[in-house]
């Protein structure tokens, strides 16, 4: 019973990396290499050569559906509750994975997979002790990311699918106490039917804030996709594809909160902010390999309180009722 649900829950809280070998320099500024045991999880993404995994994660999300859906509705509510609590240990895993996140070190400590409590908050197999001989790489943790998007995708559907399922079933108490008697309710008089008081939910910049972030954020695109990105900063056009975003993906959400928290941007709660800018940008992670944003990572850097970015690319000046929003020196390291 419920072998299926089981299944899937255990498959996406389970993490497993792999000790292999890789070169490394032996000085940080050496030219001279040595061999190092070192963390991986590449096959635990979407990306590479690792597409099972997403298969596998895809099809027992599936058939945990099917388990869910032979549930009465009470049943599925309990369900969906600690479908809820798991979500929500994605987030503190997104938060504590922001706290730690170095913008310039090529590699982490042993310990950094205890830092950001993977260990507690997941199952993790393959774990070597603080004080270990291996090496947590910069690649690494960008893979973790992507793994930890993967599966936090994969929940975050079948939260959707149980929740669609839940507001399509009718109560029937009433029917089968009155079976004799019309219902007299039309059907879209439900509130839940009733049409949402209207609510602007897009960012909406102040007068001379999206000219002045537009020159900023210019230089980290391609030429090509200048028009694009002009277009829907001034004037909210979604560009067909995804913009390329030539860095780290926390200097671009930094850049909008930083906007948002000096009231540069209005109209929209930093979750609508988050869910704005996923769709319409990619970024640029360490290997030059273009990546995707999610909510919990970008929930991460925008709207809990971890650590600021290391590296902005653009600071606020406020004088009277006038503001500047100025490019930072890029650091060179």
């Amino acid at each position: 019973m419920m072998n299926n649900l089981t299944a899937f829950l255990t498959r996406l809280q389970t993490f497993n990396p792999r000790l292999v070998k890789q070169e490394a320099p032996i000085k940080a500024d050496s030219k001279e290499m040595k061999s190092i045991d070192a963390y991986d999880i590449t096959r635990e993404t979407h990306y590479y050569d690792s597409f099972s995994y997403k298969s596998e994660l895809r099809v027992l999300k599936d058939m945990a559906l099917i388990d869910l859906l032979a549930l009465d509705k009470e049943r599925i509510g309990l369900q969906l509750a600690q479908l809820n609590k798991i979500k929500d240990r994605f987030k503190e895993l997104w938060e504590n994975y922001h706290q730690h996140y170095h913008d310039y070190h090529k590699d982490y400590k042993a310990s950094y997979p205890f830092s950001i409590k993977l260990d507690t908050l997941f199952i993790v197999h393959n774990l070597q002790g603080d004080n270990a001989d291996v090496e947590v790489t910069a690649q690494f943790v960008e893979d973790l990311a992507d793994s930890i998007k993967l599966r936090e995708s994969f929940l975050k559907e079948l939260i959707w699918d149980v929740e669609a399922v839940m507001e399509k079933q009718e109560p029937v108490a009433n029917e089968s106490l009155n079976s004799g008697e019309e219902i007299s309710q039309p059907e879209n008089k439900s509130p839940k039917q009733e049409a949402p008081t209207q609510v602007n939910r897009y960012p909406t910049f102040k007068e001379g804030a999206a000219n002045q972030l537009y020159s900023i954020l210019k230089p980290y695109f391609i030429a090509e996709d200048h028009f694009k990105l002009e277009n829907l900063l001034l004037n909210n056009q979604t560009p067909e594809s995804p913009l390329v975003f030539r860095d780290n993906g926390n200097k671009l959400a930094d850049a909008f909160k930083q906007l948002y928290d000096a009231r540069l941007i209005v109209g929209c709660q930093l979750i609508d902010l988050e869910k704005w800018i996923a769709p319409k940008f990619l970024y640029l992670r360490n290997d030059g390999e273009q990546r995707e944003f999610s909510d919990g990572y970008l929930n991460g850097m925008i709207s809990t309180k971890s650590r600021p970015c290391k590296s902005p690319i653009l600071k606020i000046e406020q004088q009277d009722n006038n503001f500047f929003i100025l490019p930072v020196s890029r650091n060179k390291k």
